[in-house]
């Protein structure tokens, strides 16, 4: 009963609001902070055997959990009458490749980018997983659901791979894999542009009652978040898009910053 319960997407519909910023929300932040501390801190960056046994772990958790995870919904959908939950989806499904989420995307697009070594999408895949997975962290949907102390392998899987979303670009930032440059910053505009374009095919032609990305309605609309949660949905999506600007404006700023303190990084 216990393994059922575990392997199950129950309750994923059930929207993280309630849990923003209280006593789960808390520990699931601190113990992100602290792995992700650990881990910078104490793996020998400097050892090429280690860095290549952090990005293929990394690598194989990313592939293995999305789509350990679809094979969980697709079991879902055809072993039950009625689907588990609105994650619950058909084989021949665009989900069943790659979701219409900029995270989901990323969970995709970051192992092969690092695999293939495409170095022109470097630019935007880097940083938009590490924005994309803090946005996650601070606004967990999908993630803290039901009672979210009961540990799920969604659960599990969504908190693994958006922590390795951040964690995965910032190390290979770290061991001098790539350089976040300004001249480099249509890179990102064109991929912004794109992955939006995904997201609005997947709301308007594949499901009118998706809101991937969040361009069609505020999920904040009325939450614990202030201002977010007055703003009415359309406009929404103006401070979305200057929010992101924002964080990647300070993603640029940080990495200039930490290049001045490590000259040699790279």
């Amino acid at each position: 009963m216990l393994l059922v319960q575990f392997f199950s997407s129950e309750g994923m519909d059930i929207q993280p609001n309630a849990y923003m910023f209280t006593l789960p929300h808390l520990i699931y932040v601190v113990l992100c902070v602290i792995a992700f501390y650990l881990l910078m801190r104490f793996i020998n960056t400097k050892n090429p055997k280690v860095n290549k046994i952090v990005i293929i772990t990394s690598i194989v958790l990313l592939l293995v959990l999305k789509y350990a995870g679809e094979a969980l919904f697709i079991y879902e959908w055809y072993h039950f009458a009625e689907p588990v939950s609105s994650y619950s989806h058909p084989f021949w499904d665009f989900r069943t490749l790659i979701s219409f989420q900029v995270c989901g995307v990323n969970n995709v697009l970051l192992p092969i980018v690092v695999m293939f070594n495409i170095k022109p999408m470097k630019d935007f895949v880097y940083t938009s997983s590490v924005i994309g997975g803090l946005a996650v962290l601070l606004y967990p949907v999908g993630v803290l659901f039901g009672d979210p102390l009961v540990i799920t392998f969604p659960i599990v899987r969504t908190l693994t791979v958006h922590f390795l979303l951040i964690f995965l670009p910032l190390y290979l930032y770290k061991i001098g894999d790539y350089k976040l440059e300004k001249k480099n910053w249509k890179n990102v505009l064109i991929g912004c542009l794109l992955v939006m374009m995904w997201a609005m095919f997947g709301n308007i032609f594949v499901d009118t009652t998706a809101n991937n990305m969040f361009l069609m309605e505020n999920p904040f609309l009325n939450g614990p978040v202030p201002f977010l949660n007055i703003l009415p949905n359309g406009v929404h999506v103006i401070f979305l898009i200057l929010l992101t600007f924002v964080g990647y404006l300070l993603l640029y700023k940080l990495a200039s910053i930490y290049h001045k303190k490590h000259p040699s990084a790279l």
